[in-house]
């Protein structure tokens, strides 16, 4: 340990999460489930859609005592990862307490407000405040907390499927799972005297993948992804309109390629994503715009085209919809934060 004083530590970087389906991908495969494709398409195709995610390190700590820290609700994604203790989880939503052992993970969707804490009477102070002086002797807990900033704007259709928050415990994942691996390696570099935040950014990001991984597999029959690794042509018709953001969708050709009717394949999909294909393309072009016009210079008319809408204004007042404002609206304030 450097020094007496516990540090709670944040970085803002960016990654793209397209590397890390890569490694599922390669890696479930190896375990020779070759026969589920449509699920390994699913995960390439969670691959996709996450790049608009903003990941991050959103907290390490070493400790021991009494303590407790609250994580406010904002437009996120998060874990935590309890790599050395014991700890309370207590979510705002729920009158439930979670108790974690070392290896267990929980996971919240959405930004919920919650406390992690040694015991149900300490005070709870805010994570940017989170300060605790190491007693000489005393059990010492470390954890790790992943965060994931969702774009602005309408949560992508396939996420709405995630829970509040789940919790995956250690002890009862298989020995050579890649969870438990992942957070095995956590805790080794959390414990170095050198330890790299690069390294531990990207095991966290590997890890937020592999447990949105379990959660698919754990939960056949009642998530989105479930149904649609299940629905091959629904599949197909989502890749195509992922990939292809800017070509002439219609139904009826979405229908056409899947060999499906035009009444069929909009039955399906409505049953799978609980919209309309039209609608779903709406809201992942608006999406791609927004980040087009956070991250690049681009003009609204070249953005416009390049999300599938000939009319800027015809893109400027579907953005606004979603958005509740117009694109350079959007830009600017966006930019200004």
């Amino acid at each position: 340990m450097e020094n007496s004083q516990e540090r709670i530590l944040y970085s803002r970087s960016s990654h793209s999460f397209l590397f890390l389906a890569r490694f599922c991908l390669i890696f479930y495969q190896k375990g020779g489930h070759r026969e589920r494709s449509a699920y390994s398409e699913s995960v390439d195709l969670l691959s996709r859609i996450s790049d608009s995610i903003q990941g991050s390190v959103a907290a390490r700590a070493r400790t021991s005592g009494r303590w407790g820290v609250r994580f406010a609700s904002d437009f996120a994604a998060g874990f935590h990862v309890l790599l050395r203790g014991q700890c309370l989880v207590e979510c705002s939503t729920t009158e439930r307490i979670l108790t974690m052992q070392p290896g267990d993970i929980v996971f919240f969707a959405r930004g919920y407000n919650h406390e992690l804490k040694s015991d149900v009477g300490v005070d709870c102070v805010d994570v940017s405040d989170f300060r605790t002086e190491l007693p000489a002797a005393g059990e010492e807990t470390c954890f790790l907390s992943g965060r994931y900033q969702f774009p602005s704007g309408p949560l992508h259709p396939l996420f709405r499927a995630l829970p509040e928050y789940f919790h995956i415990s250690g002890s009862e994942l298989p020995l050579h799972d890649p969870i438990r691996s992942l957070v095995q390696i956590l805790s080794v570099e959390f414990s170095r005297p050198d330890s790299s935040e690069l390294i531990l950014s990207r095991i966290t990001d590997t890890l937020f993948h592999c447990i949105l991984r379990h959660w698919m597999l754990s939960n056949d029959a009642a998530s989105h992804w479930a149904m649609i690794y299940s629905d091959i042509a629904v599949l197909r018709a989502i890749e195509a309109m992922e990939d292809q953001l800017n070509a002439d969708w219609t139904v009826s050709s979405l229908a056409r390629a899947q060999g499906l009717s035009r009444a069929t394949l909009a039955r399906r999909f409505k049953e799978v994503t609980r919209m309309g294909p039209m609608e779903y393309l709406t809201q992942i072009r608006m999406q791609r715009a927004a980040q087009l016009l956070k991250k690049t210079d681009h003009t609204v008319e070249q953005i416009s085209l390049e999300v599938g809408y000939e009319s800027p204004f015809s893109f400027s007042r579907s953005f606004k919809k979603i958005f509740g404002a117009a694109p350079r609206e959007f830009r600017r304030a966006t930019t200004a934060q």
